[in-house]
Formats: structure tokens, sequence, C-alpha cells
């Protein structure tokens, strides 16, 4: 018997080797790179290899989300554009989107420690231990507290979509491609006793997989490459 499934991918790389980094949220709308395009085609040829083939596409609204969607969709003659869904879309960061990530880290660890008096090599440890905690544990840096809102509004929105894909699209596979801020809190479809990953991150051209499974949704992989 044909399950629903969710494939949650992140899109692929928006930067070369040598280029500077920059915090890449919603504000910063840049495209995929050759190599992030041909991980797009590499993340579809996977999906073949594991025998998963999708039947619709979402994705953010933003260039790097769309154009690895269609990408994926490439290597099942499904030319398609995906359909929006704004929750997909990554966090603004304000005004650190789109500031190299170095000046980043400094600005967010002089908000942590309220004071700009300590030696830059001190503001970098503070804030490269703000972003630590953000990944692993998803508590917020001081200067990306507006946020909260959104965030917590996160893995509600999942689990919203989930409802409607189950109830639209039974058995059918979809594919929603976001980027990492958001695809890790799609843990929240799973069921509270069912065990989540020791690592949530997604990495660039990386996606997970969920089944639904008696009207729960179950972690088949993550972080597949």
């Amino acid at each position: 018997m044909q399950t629903t499934k969710l494939i949650v991918a992140r899109h692929g790389n928006t930067f070369n080797k040598g280029d500077v980094v920059l915090r890449v949220g919603s504000r910063t709308n840049l495209p995929l790179t050759e190599e992030g395009h041909e991980q797009g085609r590499r993340l579809g040829a996977k999906l073949r290899e594991m025998n998963l083939y999708p039947t619709r596409f979402y994705a953010a609204p933003l260039r790097r989300a769309v154009e690895t969607s269609l990408e994926i969709a490439s290597q099942f003659e499904l030319g398609a554009p995906p359909q929006i869904a704004d929750f997909l879309t990554e966090l603004d960061y304000g005004e650190d989107d789109g500031r190299p990530d170095k000046e980043v880290v400094k600005r967010l660890g002089a908000l942590e420690a309220n004071s700009s008096d300590l030696s830059p090599e001190e503001l970098e440890t503070l804030g490269k231990e703000a972003l630590r905690r953000w990944d692993a544990e998803r508590i917020l840096p001081v200067g990306w507290r507006f946020l909260q809102d959104r965030v917590n509004k996160l893995e509600d929105d999942w689990r919203a979509f989930g409802r409607m894909i189950a109830k639209k699209y039974p058995a059918e596979t979809i594919v929603a491609t976001t980027s990492n801020g958001i695809a890790r809190f799609s843990l929240g479809l799973l069921p509270p006793s069912e065990k989540r990953p020791d690592d949530t991150k997604l990495s660039t051209g990386a996606f997970g997989v969920f089944e639904l499974e008696a009207g729960f949704w179950k972690l088949k992989n993550w972080n597949a490459k």
C-alpha cells in the first residue's frame, strides 16, 4: 500500500569557492551557482535511486529554492514550476541579512556581551557561541530576538502543511524546497515520542524523508545527500 511521503529539501550552493560568505536570509535573494544547480540535479537522481518519485513540488519564493526545485523536477521530466509556499521562506535576519558572516558574528557577540569593550577575539567567541546555540538548541541570539514570534510558529506551519498534503494528496510524494533555517523545524511533524536526529541541520543540496503511517509522520531519512 502506498503512503504519503514528504521530502524536505535544502537548496543548493549560492556561493562559489573564494566568495565572501554572507548571512543569507529572505532579503538576500541569491541565485544558485553552477555547483548549486548540479546539487539539485544530483538530489533528484538520488531520489530516483531510492525509488522516490515526486508528483508535486513546493518551494519558498526565493530564487535559490525555486531553481533547486526545478533541477530536482528535471530528473523526473516534470518541468512545471513549483507551487510557492510562503511559510518556506527563510528568516529575515534584519540588518544582518546579506552581511558577511564575520561581521555578523562580531555584532552578535557584542550584543550578547552588551558591550563593545571586549577584544575582537572575545566578541567573535561570544558570537560563534550564540550561533551554535541557535543551530543546536534553537535559542535565538540576543540580536535576533525580534524573530521569536516567527520561530514560534514554524513547527505549527509544518504541521498544517503536513495535514494539507495528507488530505489533498494521499499516497503522493511531495517535495518542499527551502533553507536550513526553516527545514529543521519540519521535525515538528513527528510525534513527541519519536526520536529526532542529534544534528538537525540539513546540508546544502541534502534532504529528509517523512512518511505518513497510521496517521502519524515518521522520519525515514535525514540529511541524505
